[in-house]
């Protein structure tokens, strides 16, 4: 699907823009979705034009609206404006992001990246949950179709992180809703108010997983998430190794090559 396709239909977009929409950029995004900065009238808004792989198994556009606007209502996510009823896009209120080159180095923008986890841990929505085993298997069964010489490291690392997993789902260690990918990308707004965004992979999952995601993408000590969530340390090297995993495994099933 084309923007201007996706614009076309701006008049049931309620009552936000005034006129036919104009794109002013291009945003950054994944690999699947494209975003696009649009204004009306001095009204911006963030046209997502939704890929078709970038989901986690089992889970839905459907869901990650849902979810979206439930953390909209709480405050945690900027609020959507229009769906498409196919799904093809959505549009969000824009907000104007303000975060410094580095906001690892800044304990406000930590402070308050670390509450917004916090916040989502404790939506009460029903979602989809997320089988991590599944999930690993989903990927592997993509990258042997594809690829029969696997990096023998990767390999390697099969059986013993699938322990791993194992030993993180019997710790005890508390679930909730999760967003899964809290890269600096994915927070927009300034020291006095920030946000999060694009919940396709949001699911009821390990909260550990999202303070592992977190440390890992703002390349964070393990003493500033500790100190803030009173996590068992062993449990965040546990969870931040998992982390990692998944994301070769993602790269290397998502890679063009």
């Amino acid at each position: 699907m084309q923007p201007d396709s996706a614009i076309d239909g701006w008049r049931e977009w309620g009552a936000g823009p005034g006129s036919r929409p104009v794109i002013l950029e291009t945003l950054g995004g994944g690999r699947s979705n494209r975003s696009f900065l649009l204004d009306s009238d001095g009204f911006k808004m963030v046209l997502r034009l939704n890929g078709e792989d970038a989901l986690l198994p089992g889970s839905s556009r459907t869901s990650e609206i849902k979810i979206w606007k439930a953390a909209s209502q709480q405050g945690i996510a900027p609020p959507l404006l229009h769906v498409d009823e196919h799904t093809r896009y959505l549009v969000s209120a824009y907000v104007e992001s303000a975060l410094p080159p580095q906001p690892q180095l800044d304990n406000t923008f930590i402070d308050q990246a670390l509450s917004l986890l916090n916040r989502c841990h404790q939506l009460d929505i029903e979602a989809p949950r997320i089988d991590y085993s599944d999930h690993i298997k989903q990927y592997w069964e993509i990258i042997e179709d594809r690829d029969h010489t696997t990096n023998p490291d990767l390999q390697q690392q099969r059986q013993p992180m699938q322990g791993l997993l194992e030993d993180i789902l019997n710790s005890d260690t508390p679930t909730g809703l999760c967003h899964h990918d809290p890269v600096i990308a994915n927070f927009v707004g300034n020291t006095n108010r920030l946000y999060l965004i694009d919940w396709e992979y949001a699911a009821h999952g390990l909260q550990v997983m999202d303070y592992a995601a977190l440390g890992t993408e703002w390349g964070l000590d393990d003493a500033t998430i500790l100190s803030r969530t009173g996590l068992d340390p062993e449990l965040l090297t546990n969870a931040k190794a998992l982390y990692n995993y998944l994301c070769r495994l993602w790269e290397r099933a998502t890679s063009r090559r």
